[in-house]
């Protein structure tokens, strides 16, 4: 029943207690029963029942993003394989971004390890992103970020395209500040005074 717009788990609840566990057993009940249970959302689940949905269709909304992902068949750690993966994943993200018409500024990669562990990294341009050139490039400095090897394969890549050209119209060119995770490794300290 959770299936339905307006049942949450515990309408739900109410509905099984009352004997209603799929939409047909919705709808043999009464409007005059659903009410007296659910109050006002008696009748929208009345409707809902029968077909009747009186909310207005919106038809427009504005894109924020476009991206694209690949899951692999046999998980990938030699860096020869990921710069394959990285280019045919850059390949279809420009498919995508050319239907779309979509323009952005902000390159996004995601990377999922055989482990389920996930990490994305994130760069910002002065420049709508539309070239091959452009995104390739910016995709082998965030993958650059990304620690893989043989005991932490990927299992998954994508590449997205944010922050669209239009939001900024009219607003200061000068970039937001961003945020960037690092991982730093140390090498062991040998004091040279032992």
């Amino acid at each position: 029943m959770t299936r339905f717009w307006g049942v949450g788990h515990k309408t739900a609840e109410h509905m099984h207690r009352m004997g209603i566990f799929t939409g047909a057993d919705l709808r043999r009940c009464s409007l005059t029963h659903l009410q007296q249970e659910f109050g006002k959302m008696g009748h929208v689940f009345y409707d809902f029942a029968r077909g009747i949905d009186e909310r207005p269709v919106i038809a427009s909304w504005e894109r924020k993003s476009v991206s694209c992902e690949q899951t692999f068949e046999k998980d990938i750690y030699r860096r020869s394989a990921v710069v394959v993966a990285l280019y045919h994943t850059v390949e279809e993200l420009l498919r995508r971004l050319e239907k779309s018409g979509f323009e952005g500024r902000t390159l996004t990669l995601k990377v999922k390890f055989a482990d389920f562990r996930q990490v994305t990294r994130s760069l910002t341009t002065q420049q709508v992103l539309r070239t091959k050139e452009q995104i390739l490039s910016l995709s082998k400095q965030l993958m650059a970020e990304v620690t893989y090897d043989s005991a932490h394969p990927i299992r998954l890549m994508g590449l997205g395209v944010s922050h669209a050209a239009a939001d900024d119209a009219g607003k200061d060119p000068t970039p937001e500040p961003t945020w960037k995770e690092l991982e730093l490794q140390f090498e062991p300290w040998e004091d040279e005074y032992d």
